[in-house]
């Protein structure tokens, strides 16, 4: 279990670094109107993202300490992935915070 962990959170950290070092390639960025493109600050936004994926890495580390099967995948991919769906709804609803 602690080896899947660790794999998970090595994959995940390094999404979130290429999505730190190039945030252009985050899905939706690339179909928008290039006037609208030009309005958005996608290296704040990038950073934004990749802060919220190294947030979730504590609760994977953590996952291999819960007592049932249920718990450990709820911790290891379901917390992460839920802050990151959390990420995404908050930048939809403040999309002016990252505007140039």
């Amino acid at each position: 279990m602690f080896l899947g962990a660790v794999i998970f959170v090595a994959v995940w950290c390094l999404i979130a670094l290429f999505l730190r070092h190039y945030p252009e390639t985050m899905a939706g960025y690339n179909t928008m109107p290039k006037a609208k493109r030009e309005k958005i600050d996608i290296h704040r936004l990038g950073r934004l993202v990749s802060n919220v994926m190294f947030a979730g890495v504590p609760f994977a580390l953590l996952s291999p300490l819960m007592p049932s099967e249920g718990l450990y995948m709820l911790m290891l991919v379901g917390v992460p992935a839920g802050m990151l769906i959390a990420c995404a709804i908050y930048v939809n609803v403040r999309i002016k915070k990252f505007e140039k």
